[in-house]
This record gives C-alpha cells, sequence and structure tokens, in this order.
C-alpha cells in the first residue's frame, strides 16, 4: 500500500518541489537558499527519493535498467542536494587591499564564525573593460600558499580547496570590521552583521556604522540604537556597552564564500539521469 501510494505520487511531489524551486529562483539567491534548507522542502525531497528507489527496485526486477538508472541518478541528486545543505559551509567574508590574510568568514546566516581551509588576501582592486559593456571591478585574490593572484568578477570566481569565492560588493574606506561589546555583563566580539542569539528570545546585530565618529548602530529585537565607544545603554531590557570596534583603512570587497565539495553527487546524479534517457537512443531496433 505505501510503496504504491510513494510510487504514484512521486511525479507530482517531483512537479510541486521543481516549481517551488522555480518560484523562488525568481526571488533570489537567498530565498533559494531558504528554500532548499526548509523543512518541509527537505521532509518532500526525502520522500521523492524513497520512491525513486522504489521504482528503481521494480525497474531492476522487469530488467528496465533504462529507467532503473534514470531513478537511481534522480535519488543521487537529491541526496547530493541533502549533503551539501547540511554539510557544506558558506558565508560572506571582507578582505581589505594590502592588508593581509583572512581564514574565517561569516556564515550564510550571519549567526556563526565559520574556518576556511587556508587563507586569503586581496592584493589589489582595479577593473576591466569589455566591448559592449562597462568597466566592471575586478579583485586580485591570492592564497597564502601560492605567490600568484588571481582575478575574481561578478562572474568570475576563484576555487581554492573545496570553496569558491565570488566578488559581491566594493567597500569604501571606514567600513567595520569588527567590534567588541559587552552584552548584560558578557563580552563578544562580532563581526559585522553577525547576529548575536541572546538566551530569552532577541538578537543583536550590528546595522551600520560611523567611522569617523567611531559609533556603531545596534539592533536589539526591533529597537535601534547608536553607541560610541565606551558608551553604554539599556534596550528592550539588554545592557549594551560598546567596547571598541575596527574599521578598514583602505578600501576593500566583500566576498560571497560558496562550498562546492559536494556538488560533484549532484552534477553524478544528473549524469546518471541523462545516461538513463539517452541509453534508448543507441538500443538496436529488431525487426
Amino acid at each position: 500500500m505505501l510503496t504504491t501510494t510513494l510510487r504514484r505520487v512521486g511525479p507530482l511531489l517531483a512537479l510541486a518541489l521543481a516549481l517551488a524551486a522555480a518560484v523562488a529562483s525568481l526571488l533570489g539567491q537567498n530565498t533559494v537558499l531558504r528554500l532548499v534548507g526548509s523543512g518541509w522542502f527537505l521532509a518532500g525531497a526525502g520522500l521523492l527519493g524513497l520512491a525513486c528507489l522504489l521504482v528503481v527496485a521494480k525497474a531492476v526486477r522487469r530488467r528496465n535498467w533504462a529507467g532503473g538508472v534514470q531513478h537511481l541518478g534522480l535519488a543521487v541528486a537529491l541526496a547530493g542536494v541533502a549533503v551539501n545543505q547540511h554539510a557544506a559551509r558558506a558565508g560572506y567574508f571582507f578582505l581589505e587591499e594590502g592588508a593581509g590574510g583572512r581564514d574565517y568568514c561569516l556564515s550564510r546566516d550571519l549567526r556563526r564564525v565559520e574556518g576556511l581551509p587556508g587563507g586569503f588576501a586581496l592584493e589589489s582592486l582595479g577593473s576591466r573593460t569589455t566591448r559592449g559593456f562597462r568597466p566592471a571591478p575586478v579583485a586580485w585574490v591570492s592564497d597564502v600558499t601560492r605567490a600568484k593572484s588571481r582575478p575574481v568578477t561578478y562572474n568570475q570566481p576563484f576555487t581554492h580547496a573545496g570553496r569558491q569565492l565570488v566578488l559581491s560588493q566594493l567597500v569604501e574606506p571606514g567600513f567595520l570590521e569588527d567590534y567588541r561589546i559587552l552584552v548584560d555583563g558578557e563580552e563578544y566580539l562580532l563581526m559585522h552583521n553577525q547576529a548575536l542569539e541572546l538566551d530569552y528570545g532577541l538578537r543583536v546585530w550590528s546595522f551600520g556604522f560611523d567611522p569617523a565618529a567611531k559609533k556603531v548602530g545596534l539592533v536589539v529585537g526591533s529597537n535601534q540604537q547608536w553607541l560610541g565607544i565606551g558608551e553604554s545603554t539599556v534596550v528592550s531590557g539588554v545592557a549594551l556597552r560598546l567596547l571598541e570596534s575596527t574599521y578598514a583603512t583602505r578600501a576593500g570587497v566583500i566576498f560571497m564564500v560558496n562550498d562546492v565539495r559536494y556538488r560533484f553527487i549532484i552534477f553524478g546524479g544528473f549524469g546518471l539521469v541523462l545516461l538513463g534517457l539517452l541509453s534508448p537512443l543507441f538500443r538496436r531496433e529488431t525487426p
């Protein structure tokens, strides 16, 4: 009964997931990431994967190798999506021009600091002109193990040790790199935009900064407050005190970091699907 139901609802479930992903893609990458990481989407993908494996078992019994390979590939691709969602480490980080390397980034959900496999340094900034297009910014980036730098643009990433760097935003001098803050007597060192989750359901994060006045704009819950170094306040019942803040003295770049270590599973799965679709084309017809 369960096997029959899963096989019947499988195509409808696949269509629903595909439509949801297509609509999310129109709203931007962050929406896609939230969708793929949601519990209902992962549960639907798990059921679809189970349905595919049931179809594979039935196809093997009937010696329908093409159908079995197609559905096995889809199950592998879905498993790759799940592995990539839960095991991949991606985020954002800032590099100042000529200021040395950095081997950590802010996680994609802005809540944690994630380590990187080696450090990266921004050697210089420039621009590249392509015929028919406006000049585009280019960041020359090197990893600490190599002396030669590589160009990174909005559509030309730099891949190293399973991490892919893509240029996201140019930043002028005075960008807030990090700040040290006292929250209800506890000291924290936070990157700009990093969210600090408090025990009682509130979140603290920096929404802006003023490098000339050395002030940081903080949000606690839904309330905003600007603090200078040494200043204290109480917001939403939370005692805050800004201890210090660090600002970039030169221009820099915010990079998006993608973890590409597990993409081969997804590509391998779709490769099997394609193999299963192509195999009937080469089947010899018998009179």
